[in-house]
């Protein structure tokens, strides 16, 4: 291939309609040719072989960012990956406790309630005695 060739197939290079064949002598030209890839190379043009395959990376990025389904995964790993956050053992123990306190207020609720009240009542006198402690 000459730089006239090249130029006429310039165009077809630049918008990607050159077969497989043209497009190799194209590169192969750029490749020998130092005005030809003075030409190509202002234009930002990289000229890849046609039949070179993508990174694997690539196509998974292309998919994940333009697919509208959400990849899915197992039940077993979803839960795997729940429990290994390090709130969960807070937030299991605070499932816990209100499940036990509505089990303990349905069971008896006259009690639970009069036993929270004196409770509170205590805990009340507590901090009032640490205040007047405090005071000068």
């Amino acid at each position: 291939m000459n730089c006239h060739d090249f130029e006429g197939l310039l165009e077809g290079l630049l918008e990607g309609a050159l077969i497989r064949d043209e497009h190799a002598r194209c590169v192969d030209h750029v490749a020998s040719c130092a005005s030809c890839r003075a030409l190509v190379e202002p234009m930002g043009l990289t000229l890849a072989p046609v039949g070179a395959e993508p990174p694997a990376s690539l196509l998974v990025a292309v998919l994940s960012r333009t697919s509208q389904a959400s990849l899915r995964t197992p039940w077993a790993e979803t839960w795997r990956q729940w429990m290994l956050r390090p709130r969960f053992a807070s937030e299991a123990a605070y499932v816990g406790v209100v499940v036990l306190s509505l089990a303990a207020v349905t069971v008896h609720p006259r009690d639970v309630f009069n036993d929270l009240r004196s409770e509170a009542g205590i805990l009340l006198d507590r901090a009032a005695s640490l205040l007047e402690k405090e005071k000068p």
